[in-house]
This record gives C-alpha cells, sequence and structure tokens, in this order.
C-alpha cells in the first residue's frame, strides 16, 4: 500500500512539474507576441516580393525538425524548401503579396499558431501575370533563444490564374 502511495505521489510531482513548464501565456504576453510575431511574418513576406532567400528563412528553425508542407500536400524540410524557393524565385521576375487576414491561436509551452490569409500576383520572367487571389499560410512559431522561430509551416491555394490586362 505505501509502495502504490509513493509511486503515485511520485506520478504527480512529475505530471505537475511537467505541466507547470507549459502554461498558458498571460493577455500581456500574447499581445506582446503578437506584435513580435506579426513582425516576423511581414519580415518573411517582405523577403519573399524581393525573392531573397537567405533573408526569408532567418526567421525559420530546424531545431525540432522543420516540417513544410507546401501547396502541392508535399511535406519538405528546411534544407527542401530553401532549395524549391529558390528554383521558384528563378522563374519570377516580380511577386506582390497582399495580406487580407492574420490571426493568432496561442498554446501551451510558448507555442503560437499564426494563420495567415492573402493574395499573390506574380510576373513570371516569361512575361506572362499570375495572381493566387486566395493563398493561406499556418505557421507555427516557438519562442527559440528569444526571438520567435517558426518550426512548422503549412501553405495551401487555389491555382494560379492569369491577371486580366
Amino acid at each position: 500500500m505505501k509502495r502504490n502511495l509513493f509511486i503515485a505521489l511520485v506520478w504527480l510531482l512529475c505530471c505537475g512539474c511537467a505541466l507547470q513548464g507549459a502554461e498558458q501565456m498571460n493577455p500581456q504576453d500574447q499581445e506582446s507576441a503578437k506584435k513580435e510575431i506579426g513582425e516576423v511574418v511581414g519580415v518573411i513576406f517582405q523577403s519573399l516580393e524581393k525573392m531573397d532567400v537567405e533573408a526569408l528563412f532567418r526567421s525559420y528553425s530546424d531545431a525540432c525538425g522543420f516540417i513544410l508542407i507546401n501547396t502541392e500536400g508535399v511535406m519538405i524540410n528546411l534544407p527542401m524548401a530553401r532549395f524549391g524557393h529558390a528554383e521558384w524565385f528563378k522563374s519570377l521576375s516580380s511577386l506582390k503579396i497582399t495580406p487580407f487576414k492574420e490571426e493568432f491561436r496561442f498554446l501551451p509551452g510558448n507555442i503560437v499558431l499564426c494563420a495567415w490569409q492573402g493574395k499573390f500576383e506574380m510576373t513570371m520572367k516569361t512575361g506572362a501575370q499570375l495572381a493566387i487571389d486566395k493563398f493561406g499560410v499556418t505557421f507555427v512559431f516557438s519562442r527559440i533563444d528569444g526571438l520567435w522561430q517558426v518550426i512548422y509551416q503549412h501553405s495551401s491555394s487555389l491555382p494560379p490564374l492569369p491577371l486580366k490586362p
């Protein structure tokens, strides 16, 4: 009986310590995180518009085994994401991004989901002009070494359509 009680107390102690490290952010911390993450998302989309792969991926971390699910539904790692974006940028002469909506969800353990919706307008090096009127991205952020970093991303979109002259 004493042995079972001792095991139960140790188990509760361990679970209690684990759960304490995963507390929910208070409202002030959430507002601060929204501002900071919003700035990171802004830099990500500015880097996309500039077609600068190095600047784009500075806000991403492979510390947790980064995963990106691209618009084709393919799951890729960070090096593959860098390579894929570099190849995509080679086909573009310009890219304009218009944000529509951004929402945040706060999870225990300093994990934040940022859902983003917007529009992409692209001019290809061939001269073709395309638009993706509905583009969505879910970023999962974690605070790593004092910075909000993307540890997971899922992108989805409608197929690009030619822009009307």
